[in-house]
């Protein structure tokens, strides 16, 4: 019976370290939990960044565009500013308001 307890003493001894040890590996702090979210972080950072960059070459074009052509300034004009060339007329048409619904709803949102 001794013999018995003495070697459940030592396999104790020996499975609560290493449980220990594995519990540490998958669940602590630099874990592969862990390691795993850094992970889908630094993806979802990346996709981020490349949006961003995207967004920059856009917006690089644009610049370009507006400081060499000169038909893309006068889009703006036209379009932003409402600027006409003489003789032209231009035709404005009233906005329709929104339905009561759909102001109310954009509201909670």
């Amino acid at each position: 019976m001794l013999r018995r307890a003495l070697h459940v003493l030592r396999l104790a001894a020996v499975a609560v370290p290493v449980l220990w040890l594995v519990q540490h590996a998958v669940l602590g702090p630099s874990g592969y939990l862990a390691l795993r979210h850094k992970q889908q972080q630094l993806q979802q950072e990346m996709a981020r960044i490349q949006a961003l960059e995207a967004h920059n070459r856009q917006l690089n074009q644009s610049v370009h565009s507006l400081t060499t052509d000169p038909a893309a300034i006068e889009g703006i004009a036209r379009q932003q500013l409402h600027l006409t060339r003489p003789g032209e007329v231009v035709y404005t048409y009233p906005v329709a308001p929104a339905p009561r619904g759909a102001a109310a709803a954009s509201l909670l949102h």
